[in-house]
């Protein structure tokens, strides 16, 4: 499985990064300004136009599966804290230090309406990392003006997980054609068995850094002087379209905040969600102009002829 990027040569990867950085700004911003749970999960939807165009879909849920097990977590732990709510469900009584916990359909709902920002928010970031080269993420942050080391050491620690997952499924295949077997037995002894990665990982991690660091020396790095790319990121007038259109969902998101569209409550009791014909055409709106640069992204293709 790959967790990093891959060139498919699709046209969700031709797509400018400064599109695609200010789609996922956007979706960000709207997973946090947007209540609504109906609304929450139009929003995550709509990011899976992205990763099947993009031939990414097995690699995206890789990332989403990981959101779905943290959902879980976020869900148990936040029924089990918040005692808001008056729609009681069932009540635990006589719990050691706890003493009584009431499970209320308020806290459930709230709790999806989290996990939804989570997963909207880990899908958008999941498909820049499939679809963008670092390399041109790089350039494209650093005409924002930002230090270069700055950037520099934020794009090697995005590439610190995916380099560490592909690690640990190298190292469990190598330990597995050699008969030792990782997956038998319960789950203290599965557990411990994978304990024997953490050195093979922890020693490749320290002979990456090196030659990291003996790369980096080679190259100069920190010496003072204009930057030069091998690529530069040609930027056209239908790179400028898309860019309007991912510019535009920000300013929707933001609108909505200031008009109070998309608002709800969860506590103390849960606000009734009446499908009017504005509602409707608020969620269609959104779907649209969320998948926009993904559905029309072939038009790349047809009229830059790259």
């Amino acid at each position: 499985m790959k967790f990093a990027y891959q060139d498919k040569k699709t046209p969700v990867h031709r797509l400018h990064p400064v599109c695609k950085i200010i789609w996922v700004l956007a979706i960000v911003l709207g997973s946090m300004l947007i209540d609504d749970p109906i609304l929450l999960l139009l929003l995550f939807l709509s990011t899976i136009a992205f990763a099947i165009i993009g031939k990414i879909l097995r690699e995206w849920w890789s990332f989403v599966k990981l959101a779905l097990y943290l959902s879980i977590f976020i869900i148990i732990i936040n029924v089990l804290a918040s005692q808001h709510g008056s729609t009681i469900l069932y009540s635990i009584q006589g719990l050691p230090i706890l003493g009584t916990i009431s499970i209320t359909l308020e806290a459930i709902l709230f709790s999806l309406g989290m996990s939804l920002r989570l997963l909207a928010t880990i899908s958008a970031f999941a498909i820049l990392t499939l679809t963008v080269n670092p390399d041109d993420l790089l350039q494209t942050i650093l005409l924002l003006k930002i230090p270069y080391k700055t950037v520099f050491t934020t794009s090697i620690a995005t590439r610190f997980i995916p380099c560490l997952l592909k690690d640990i499924d190298t190292l469990q295949n190598s330990l597995k054609t050699r008969g030792y077997k990782m997956d038998g037995g319960k789950i203290i002894s599965r557990i411990t068995k994978r304990a024997s990665l953490i050195l093979p990982l922890l020693s490749n991690s320290l002979e990456r850094s090196i030659q990291s660091a003996e790369a980096m020396e080679s190259r100069g790095f920190g010496s003072k002087g204009k930057k030069t790319f091998y690529k530069t990121v040609q930027t056209t007038q239908t790179d400028y379209f898309f860019i309007f259109l991912s510019l535009l969902l920000f300013v929707v998101f933001v609108a909505m905040w200031i008009l109070k569209i998309g608002t709800y409550e969860y506590y103390p009791n849960l606000t009734p969600i009446i499908f009017t014909f504005s509602y409707i055409a608020m969620g269609m709106f959104l779907i649209i102009l969320i998948t926009a640069p993904a559905i029309f992204s072939p038009l790349k293709k047809v009229i830059d002829l790259d």
